[in-house]
């Protein structure tokens, strides 16, 4: 950024001959000159004037001036503070003002339009004296083709927190990538449209690509929305793939802006379950646990396969949300097109509406090798709002015209059981029995061969091994679990991080767990305890009186008496 900053500066001094002792450099267009860019303007970006609204971008009482211009830097709208409209017109920050870098020298709106990127310029990095005093933010607004069609910029004091000059940028790059994206919509009105994401775990960098498709899910256009240099793999050469070839990637499809007819689903579709489930699936890991499980798998195998909206709910911790991944796993439908989504996090609302769009559109409109999916955990935390959407997504006859549409596979989790969510009244009778057209509610952990179930929070909660001692593990198998799954893999890892991480000992069991267990010690267990004690502190005599509060004379005795002696 100073690179460029130096060049600009050094552009505007010795190629255009600009003197930065001018007080008022900024030239203006005539009103009938700048009424016409104006309405070429409007004209070429059609319905994206949303998009810039000064209502969206400025904060009310605020004390930035918002400038919108076209790509030759000429201000065709300028937003201004009340009461503060004359301190920015002096400034030249009015409509029909000349920005380009040939008159107004070092600025954010020219450098904006020169480098593709959303920056600021500030204070003095400004060419001319007289904009010493003013931080500008700019982002460049691009056309469906990468084509630059003008600028959207936030201008404030220099003297503002650096905090509020890095809100400028986001603010004016979300303007940006939203601009973007409803013009591209609009230039692909008759095709479905949607975004690919990645995101680069080294740079800590998400990416976001448009992309247009045909009727049969081919890739006939795409759009990357970063403004620099970073080409990663996954975004490169999208066109003509299917969008089911698109690995690494999260898929977020629309339906066309112009609604062609309504397709009909000459091909009805027919349900298929597997014979069997293969014990070295999820699903297959998941039923070894017992208890009710295999009957309830079979069940809901069924359900998933009719495309039935299935409620999968119990206690809290008893893996409602994994239950409902093994099933599609189970049932092959694991495709970037999944979504999952929490009905407790922020923004629920509008994610949901757009997600339940992409559903109804791919039910009417089926894509070769592509089953939409979606996951809607903690349903009961469902907002109002958002209930409402999804009563009308449900409440719908998908028999149409003697044609069946495809529906998608929709499955909603919650940590309460079905007796809780009928008695609560978070979520309406109306929406919660369309909720629940199946219901599949999970037995918790003290139901099933807990046995089992430790095996299977150790293999899929851990990427480290490590062993249990047969004294450890007679206490973990006996323990209740009143805290299902969650309270297991919580007590699993304070025990290795309070012991020593390779082996769990009685010793390193919270104790909580062994107060049931007091006074049915046996010689045996006795030996058990002071070898566990031992092992976890790695035969630091001291460490291990101190876990089982004995003195150190004792548990050296103890050793003694026992015969037992520190490993090599």
């Amino acid at each position: 950024m100073e690179n460029l900053i130096r060049m600009s500066r050094d552009r505007s001094q010795s190629k255009y001959s600009l003197t930065s002792t001018t007080k008022s450099p900024i030239l203006r267009l005539r009103e009938d000159e700048t009424k016409l860019r104006s309405e070429q303007f409007l004209e070429r970006i059609g319905g994206a004037v949303a998009e810039v609204d000064k209502s969206a971008l400025l904060p009310s009482r605020s004390r930035y001036c918002m400038l919108i211009t076209d790509a030759e830097g000429i201000v065709i709208e300028s937003y201004a503070p009340e009461g503060m409209e004359a301190e920015f017109q002096r400034g030249g920050l009015v409509r029909g003002a000349v920005w380009d870098e040939r008159v107004a020298g070092t600025n954010g709106i020219a450098m904006s339009m020169q480098t593709g990127r959303v920056l600021t310029v500030h204070g003095q990095e400004h060419f001319y004296n007289c904009f010493h005093g003013l931080s500008c933010s700019s982002a460049p607004l691009t056309d469906a083709e990468n084509n630059l069609i003008g600028t959207v910029t936030l201008v404030g004091s220099a003297l503002r927190r650096l905090e509020e000059h890095a809100l400028c940028e986001q603010v004016v790059r979300r303007a940006s990538r939203h601009f973007q994206t409803r013009l591209f919509r609009n230039f692909h009105s008759d095709k479905m449209t949607g975004r690919v994401l990645s995101l680069d775990p080294k740079l800590m960098r998400r990416f976001e690509t448009l992309v247009a498709c045909d009727d049969d899910g081919f890739v006939i256009s795409h759009l990357p929305l970063w403004r620099d240099e970073a080409k990663p793999a996954e975004h490169q050469h999208l066109a003509g793939r299917h969008i089911s070839d698109l690995k690494d990637l999260d898929i977020s499809l629309q339906g066309p802006v112009t609604v062609p007819p309504r397709r009909r689903v000459m091909k009805e579709y027919a349900a298929h379950v597997s014979a069997r489930i293969e014990k070295e699936t999820a699903l297959g890991r998941i039923i070894a646990e017992g208890g009710t499980l295999p009957v309830l798998a079979e069940r809901a195998r069924k359900l998933v396969a009719h495309r039935v909206p299935l409620l999968i709910c119990g206690e809290p911790g008893v893996g409602a949300e994994s239950f409902a991944r093994a099933l599609l796993e189970d049932g092959s439908l694991v495709s970037q097109m999944g979504y999952a989504l929490d009905a407790a996090g922020s923004g629920v609302e509008s994610e949901l509406s757009e997600i339940l769009s992409s559903l109804e559109f791919l039910s009417d409109y089926p894509v070769d090798k592509v089953v939409p999916t979606l996951i809607l955990r903690n349903i009961e935390c469902l907002p109002i709002n958002a209930q409402s959407n999804l009563e009308r997504f449900l409440d719908v006859d998908h028999t149409i015209s003697g044609s069946r549409a495809q529906p998608p596979v929709v499955i909603f989790t919650s940590s309460k059981s079905w007796a809780q969510l009928e008695s609560n009244d978070s979520i309406p009778a109306s929406l919660l029995y369309l909720l629940g057209q199946s219901v599949v509610e999970l037995p918790p952990v003290a139901q099933r061969d807990c046995e089992t179930v430790l095996e299977n929070v150790v293999a899929d909660g851990f990427s480290q091994s490590f062993e249990i001692a047969d004294s450890a593990r007679d206490v973990l198998v006996g323990h209740d679990w009143p805290g299902n799954h969650r309270e297991m893999h919580a007590v699993l890892r304070e025990a290795l991080i309070c012991g020593n991480g390779r082996r769990i000992n009685v010793t390193d069991l919270p104790a909580r767990l062994l107060s049931s267990r007091e006074g049915s010690k046996t010689p045996a267990l006795t030996r058990s305890t002071l070898r566990d004690a031992l092992d976890t502190t790695n035969w630091n005599v001291t460490k291990a009186a101190r876990l089982l509060g004995k003195s150190r004379a004792t548990v050296n005795r103890w050793i003694a008496s026992e015969g037992l002696q520190r490993p090599e």
